[in-house]
């Protein structure tokens, strides 16, 4: 048996790490997995706990100045078996470097001491492994997050798609400079497509004084964008969403990391536009152009990264997709070590 402890609420990317995490431990490791809440960890999770062959930490962006106790509020001494991270991420401003980067001293205790037992921990991009590594911990591997691989789609090459029929703009989780503009001109630029505007957290990202004054920002786009003639997609909680979505898309243009990983991951043309250091270690990984979001809203960068798409039929994406495919080994490796 594995247990692994994640955290898929509202954001639809969450489920989709969690059922690609969970496809590859049931392929390679064990079939027999329980899934345990983050939030709601109870003493009878730790008799299961120690009932498992290893306890995984699955999830997103977990490398957060408080990954203890605040992504992952347990007891590591009430556990016996290893805790191994399992694709995690770190997360930061998108102009922090990894080297400036500091836990708390109580996460940083937490990371040091989970590194202690275990052979390999799995991160999901290069600064991720940097900011582990700059703590002296050296047994981290690359191996990519689980969203980048597709059991159907694994050796499956990349086509490029020159006539694009369905075009999804993922949404940033807060409104930025130059969004408006964004749609406007792919309005433009594709007038023939099906064109869908998708929010990972949904229209309303969350039931709070922060969600709902984000709700009505967005709100006020979805307006504008349906007067253009875009469709609008509210994701929150759901993978069958997600997959219906972005699985008969021709390209997916935004700002949402893992829209672009699930389109990567079927073969599916995406460029992502980087809110934070998690679309930037995903571009470092996948050896893409880091498009940033820019404070004055110049979305120049942007359309240029599209019509270079097009004039190359997809050579960052199919590059893209080869990483993945030669990093597979890597995550095969790690995955054997459980």
């Amino acid at each position: 048996m594995i247990v692994t402890i994640c955290g898929a609420y509202r954001n639809a990317g969450d489920h989709l790490i969690g059922d690609r995490a969970r496809a590859l431990l049931r392929a390679h490791v064990d079939p027999d997995i329980v899934v345990v809440d983050r939030r709601s960890i109870t003493a009878r999770d730790y008799e299961t706990f120690n009932s498992a062959r290893a306890v995984l930490l699955t999830g997103g962006p977990a490398y957060q100045k408080p990954v203890y106790p605040t992504v992952y509020p347990i007891d590591c001494d009430k556990i016996s078996r290893p805790i191994v991270p399992f694709g995690l991420g770190w997360k930061a401003a998108v102009n922090v470097q990894a080297d400036q980067f500091k836990f708390t001293p109580a996460a940083e205790a937490f990371v040091r001491r989970i590194h202690k037992d275990i052979e390999f921990s799995s991160a999901r991009d290069p600064l991720t492994v940097d900011v582990i590594q700059s703590l002296g911990i050296d047994n981290v591997l690359m191996t990519g997050c689980p969203a980048w691989y597709d059991p159907g789609f694994l050796g499956q090459p990349y086509r490029f798609e020159p006539n694009v029929k369905k075009i999804v703009l993922s949404m940033p989780a807060q409104m930025r400079p130059g969004v408006y503009d964004l749609m406007n001109w792919l309005s433009e630029r594709f007038p023939h497509a099906r064109r869908v505007v998708s929010f990972h957290h949904g229209v309303i990202p969350a039931y709070n004084r922060i969600g709902r004054g984000r709700a009505v920002e967005f709100i006020k786009f979805c307006m504008r964008a349906i007067r253009r003639g875009w469709g609008v997609a509210s994701l929150a909680g759901s993978l069958e969403k997600l997959e219906s979505l972005y699985g008969d898309a021709d390209l997916q243009v935004g700002y949402r990391v893992h829209a672009h990983l699930f389109c990567l991951s079927r073969r599916i043309s995406s460029i992502l536009i980087n809110e934070d250091a998690r679309g930037v270690g995903q571009a470092r990984a996948l050896g893409a152009r880091s498009l940033n979001v820019d404070k004055r809203g110049d979305i120049e960068p942007i359309k240029e990264a599209v019509e270079r798409h097009f004039e190359t039929r997809g050579e960052q994406v199919a590059r893209g997709i080869a990483v993945m495919h030669e990093t597979y080994p890597t995550m095969l490796r790690f995955l054997r070590s459980l």
